[in-house]
């Protein structure tokens, strides 16, 4: 059986792409196509966890209570197990399809990839990693509401760590990096500019005809600057955020955050020449595939509205704190009637 490892990158559909691959696993399967179901959820992100050594343990590991070697080692022997184990009941599929945009975002350095590809090489024929590279600017203002969801603040000082030497925007670096262990011809870069659907990309590569799985709702996790702004002033009262990410994400979205075209343009200069000398070393891309689109951005932003200190922060605060009391008082009443 072969395997197609998708490492995302973050902020490129891969939370559509594996809901589609989730919720259609049984026609998929039809077709020869097996996407696993215990490795973590939709996203497969105990395998990229199974890189990771006790000192580099992520929330989603510190959460399962793994934070020595010991129980790092029976983790990996139970995901190891696990994987074999769906494979082998599935081996009349022809593709296992693998994806965690944690691959991107948790693993960084060679040897957390050689463990992934030590474990795919034993299980699987072939392995082909496919990485979708979006220009880091739109990365970027992307980011910043999965920041504001988990209660972190957006101010300028977040769009100034965006540099030319992390691995995670150095986009040289990452695909290197993956290209050495797995091999050159293995490794497929897939321009998010020309190709943003990665489902269509897989579907072409397959020759499987979509039309008859269910379609699934591109999910965009974007916020109103207001919420973000709110984000941050629960922040500034020196409180943890209080509002739960589901309730964030029902909120209308009237004004996206939007970075001015001056200030766009700055960022993506950290990464100009590092994108060239990756285009100009890939067949799979082509000068422009890592240029935003500037029209997005216009020449007077709106991101400037994060950097004022809201005199109101800490009547927000004691807002959520009451409103969460009561809620939660009126629950108890309506359980015991």
């Amino acid at each position: 059986m072969k395997c197609i490892l998708h490492i995302g990158t973050e902020k490129t559909g891969t939370t559509s792409f594996q809901r589609f691959c989730h919720v259609n696993r049984e026609r998929l399967l039809e077709h020869g196509i097996f996407y696993p179901s215990k490795l973590g959820g939709e996203n497969h992100r105990h395998l990229a966890m199974y890189a990771l050594n006790a000192e580099d343990a992520d929330e989603a590991m510190i959460a399962l209570g793994i934070s020595n070697d010991l129980q790092v080692r029976k983790f990996r022997a139970d995901a190891s197990t696990s994987l074999r184990r769906q494979v082998d009941s599935h081996a009349t599929a022809n593709v296992c399809v693998i994806s965690s945009e944690h691959f991107h975002s948790r693993l960084k350095t060679p040897e957390q990839i050689e463990r992934v590809a030590k474990l795919l090489n034993e299980i699987f024929s072939s392995v082909e990693v496919y990485i979708h590279l979006r220009p880091q600017v739109d990365v970027l203002v992307s980011l910043a509401s999965t920041q504001s969801r988990v209660g972190g603040v957006v101010r300028k000082d977040f769009f100034e760590r965006a540099v030319g030497t992390s691995w995670y925007f150095n986009y040289q670096l990452l695909v290197s990096a993956w290209a050495e262990v797995f091999g050159l011809g293995a490794t497929v870069c897939v321009p998010f500019k020309r190709k943003p659907d990665f489902l269509s990309v897989l579907s072409k590569s397959l020759c499987l005809d979509l039309s008859s799985f269910e379609p699934i709702e591109r999910i965009n996790e974007a916020l109103d600057i207001g919420v973000m702004a709110i984000v941050n002033a629960l922040s500034d009262a020196g409180q943890k955020q209080k509002i739960d990410f589901r309730v964030l994400d029902l909120l209308p979205v009237r004004q996206r955050l939007e970075l001015n075209a001056k200030t766009a343009k700055a960022i993506q200069s950290r990464f100009v020449d590092s994108n060239r000398s990756l285009v100009d070393s890939r067949p799979d891309l082509q000068p422009g595939d890592l240029q935003p689109d500037w029209s997005k951005y216009p020449q007077t932003g709106n991101a400037h509205l994060l950097d004022d200190n809201l005199f109101l922060s800490g009547a927000i605060s004691d807002l959520i704190d009451h409103y969460n009391l009561v809620i939660t008082q009126l629950g108890d009443v309506k359980d015991s009637s």
